[in-house]
């Protein structure tokens, strides 16, 4: 089922010293259930084409489309950003039920959604606890929990793991990659981590150096077949396609 359509999508940055050109005729779909991720080289775009999907800026040419809303969703999107965010003077079930406390929605059916997803991610004991005692992993999953709160049709994920270290970070996108599929979530993640993107994702949207094109879409086999993430990672055609992908980086 189609759920989103971006055609030719174009963006520019206007400063004082003229027009910077950042994306150009991007067009792309995301299906119901898919798991998307875009990589490009550093300052490509990346973070600013997220940014036309969210709306928090809007295209100079081309559009965006929602074919699809399920019934009972709060919000079409959710968004995780590059840090967690995180509200310190809050413990964690303040800080996961945030957003239906501000939508006005937080009823006795949303409290028991929060309450079954903190106890299936094993975050029910931390739920009075601080985010400062908690681990990066455990901020990464209550972070989720919260974007999940409002029951979003999709999930779009800036770099989420970027500021934890190698572990973690492998750990915690494990993690997150199991929670998504778990609750049947449609996610577009943007990442720099080419390993990252192969071992959760269906499909790879590879970009240009600015101004950014798609040149390349890589169909991944290894949704839907069970494995982990850290599991892909172990599998021989995940170093067939990270090295086909470092080609396409490296080329452009």
């Amino acid at each position: 089922m189609l759920l989103l359509e971006c055609n030719d999508l174009s963006f520019s940055y206007h400063t004082h010293t003229g027009e910077i050109p950042v994306i150009k005729s991007v067009s792309f779909r995301i299906q119901k259930g898919e798991f998307v991720s875009i990589v490009g080289p550093s300052g490509c775009g990346k973070s600013t084409l997220l940014g036309l999907l969210t709306g928090i800026l809007s295209p100079e040419e081309g559009e965006i489309k929602i074919h699809y809303k399920q019934e009972g969703t709060q919000s079409f999107y959710g968004y995780m950003l590059q840090q967690d965010h995180l509200l310190e003077w809050y413990d964690i079930w303040d800080n996961v039920c945030l957003g239906p406390k501000i939508n006005h929605c937080l009823d006795t059916d949303c409290k028991e959604y929060l309450h079954t997803l903190l106890t299936r991610y094993q975050l029910d004991a931390f739920a009075h606890k601080k985010p400062s005692q908690l681990s990066g992993g455990m901020r990464q999953r209550a972070a989720l929990i919260r974007t999940l709160a409002m029951k979003p049709e999709l999930l779009y994920l800036d770099e989420p793991f970027s500021a934890l270290d190698y572990q973690n970070r492998l750990n915690a996108a494990d993690d997150i990659g199991k929670i998504i599929q778990k609750e049947g979530k449609t996610a577009v993640l943007v990442t720099h981590d080419i390993g990252e993107a192969i071992s959760l994702s269906s499909r790879v949207l590879v970009l240009s150096r600015r101004p950014s094109t798609i040149i390349k879409e890589f169909v991944l086999p290894f949704q839907n077949t069970g494995l982990s993430s850290l599991e892909i990672r172990n599998l021989p055609d995940f170093s067939t396609y990270f090295n086909l992908i470092w080609k396409e980086l490296n080329t452009t």
